[in-house]
This record gives structure tokens, C-alpha cells and sequence, in this order.
């Protein structure tokens, strides 16, 4: 994994998706997003990590987690969207 690249992070908590950074004190990502599901089964993204975190945070500290993976080009683009505005086609 190379800095920037958009990652997957499995825990027991939920699934995240954000920026990788470093994996030296535990694996860091920023501008973390966690995966969330509709009623109707649409996959989306909360606005943090956690319901009572803080709104949209710059980084987080994973110390532990299930596996870490490339995130698949389809949630990339729709995470790039939901944290830049900028749509890639």
C-alpha cells in the first residue's frame, strides 16, 4: 500500500474505508469514513468513525483490526465524492 491509496479496514466494530498513511504505530488513514447501510440496503458513508465522534474527522488510528484491503474502484469513486465533491468518471 502506498501513502493516499484508498483502503478498506475490517474491525469488530464496522467496516471503514479512508486514505491510508502509515501502518508504523498502528494503521492510520485519514480522512476516514465508516460504511453504513440504509433501510433499503444502500450502502453509504456516516460523516465520522462513530455516532458520537467528531463530524468528519482529518485522520484515525486503527490498533485494532480484522484485515485492511484495496478498496474496489466503485467505492472509491463514490468515497472520493462524498469527501471531495469531485466526481471521477
Amino acid at each position: 500500500m502506498k501513502k493516499n491509496d484508498i483502503v478498506t479496514v475490517i474491525t469488530l466494530a464496522g467496516e471503514f474505508v479512508g486514505k491510508f498513511v502509515s501502518i508504523e504505530n498502528g494503521l492510520e488513514l485519514a480522512d476516514p469514513r465508516m460504511i453504513v447501510q440504509s433501510q433499503d440496503g444502500q450502502m453509504g458513508f456516516a460523516r465520522g468513525i462513530c455516532q458520537t465522534g467528531v463530524e468528519n474527522p482529518e485522520g484515525v488510528t486503527f490498533n485494532q483490526y480484522m484485515f485492511v484491503t484495496e478498496t474496489n474502484t466503485e467505492v472509491s469513486k463514490a468515497y472520493r465524492k462524498a469527501t471531495s465533491g469531485i466526481e471521477l468518471v
